[in-house]
């Protein structure tokens, strides 16, 4: 009697589009949307040996085109596949697929990644990837992130560790993981601790790096949050406008470990006073904000005014996070808690 055949782990692709899926526009004479997610995997037949890949054709858009309600459609179809089926029965383990790959741009990669870490748990690994270089370059690096990425998914060590970034043979948390060069394959990287491993020769290789996980239920709908520079000069002429159209809550770009210039800190009291949520983080990429100074403008001066530290998150996540939490309903008391946890 033969042997039964093993199952192949399922594997869902959800394309969304990014450099990944471009080609050279010789009339445009740049990178274009051009590729399907079905195409970009049947140019990979290794695929194959890794496990069925059902591929979903989300959107095909530069990620710069991403908007907040495009993050709440990818983690609804993401809590569909892993949680319950149209009927609202629990789905089984055998019923989940082992992993989820979402291509995506590069340049907003971090902030959708996030979003989904923060707004659809599961212990099914979701695996962000994309490239840095157009499906028509000599030597494109897209076919060999999918790969990896899909190794990623189906490792068992994978599971249970939150939304994923697999890019340049790196495994990154949502939370750490930041673009930091505009143009090289090794463009990301993990920040406060390092990455959490590698993929070698087809095999992964986790270290023993943490990243701190938050979860908030999904939202309907995610009020306006807008994002406040600090620079030397600068007044509180984009705050009060942000508050002009309707920002719900502000995220500062601070300086350092989180200090703001007097001109800033008077209309950030005013947003306060107004009962607007203000997140204070830094533009510095490396360390956590904290309350150190105590001038008017200073970090000890914003935390006593009421304002909130984002801790490890830079801007971007800050903003991620702040939309989640009053799209989920929390006032200012929760949010405290929301980013101290």
């Amino acid at each position: 009697m033969s042997e039964p055949t093993q199952r192949k782990p399922t594997i869902v692709v959800i394309a969304t589009g990014g450099t990944i899926a471009m080609r050279i526009d010789p009339i445009s004479g740049g990178p274009v949307p051009t590729l399907s997610g079905a195409d970009l995997v049947a140019g990979i037949p290794a695929l194959g040996d890794l496990g069925e890949i059902i591929v979903e054709e989300f959107a095909n858009i530069p990620s710069e085109q991403m908007q907040p309600h495009t993050w709440l459609q990818l983690a609804q179809r993401i809590r569909a596949l892993t949680s319950v089926d149209a009927a609202g029965a629990r789905l089984s383990t055998r019923q989940r697929p082992r992993g989820i790959i979402i291509l995506h741009g590069t340049d907003t990669m971090e902030e959708t990644a996030f979003f989904l870490d923060v707004t659809a748990p599961t212990d099914v690994p979701v695996v962000l990837t994309g490239a840095m270089r157009a499906a028509s370059d000599p030597d494109p690096d897209g076919p060999r992130n999918i790969v990896d990425a899909v190794t990623v998914a189906v490792h068992a060590r994978s599971r249970g560790r939150g939304v994923l970034v697999v890019m340049n043979g790196n495994i990154h948390s949502a939370r750490r993981v930041t673009k930091i060069d505009t143009s090289d394959v090794g463009a990301f990287q993990s920040v406060l601790p390092p990455d959490l491993g590698r993929i070698h020769a087809g095999r992964v290789h986790y270290s023993g790096a943490w990243s701190p996980r938050t979860h908030v239920p999904l939202p309907t709908h995610l009020p306006r949050v807008d994002i406040i520079p600090m620079y030397a000069g600068v007044d509180d002429f984009a705050l009060k406008a942000a508050l002009a159209v309707g920002a719900a809550g502000l995220v500062i770009n601070a300086v350092g470990a989180g200090n703001v210039n007097d001109a800033l800190f008077q209309g950030i009291l005013q947003a306060l006073n107004a009962g607007i949520p203000v997140v204070i983080a830094s533009r510095v990429p490396y360390g956590e904000v904290r309350p150190v100074y105590a001038y008017s403008g200073g970090g000890i001066a914003l935390l006593r005014a009421g304002a909130i530290f984002a801790r490890d998150l830079n801007p971007q996540k800050a903003r991620v996070l702040l939309m989640a939490g009053l799209g989920a309903g929390m006032a200012s008391p929760a949010l405290v808690s929301l980013f101290n946890q």
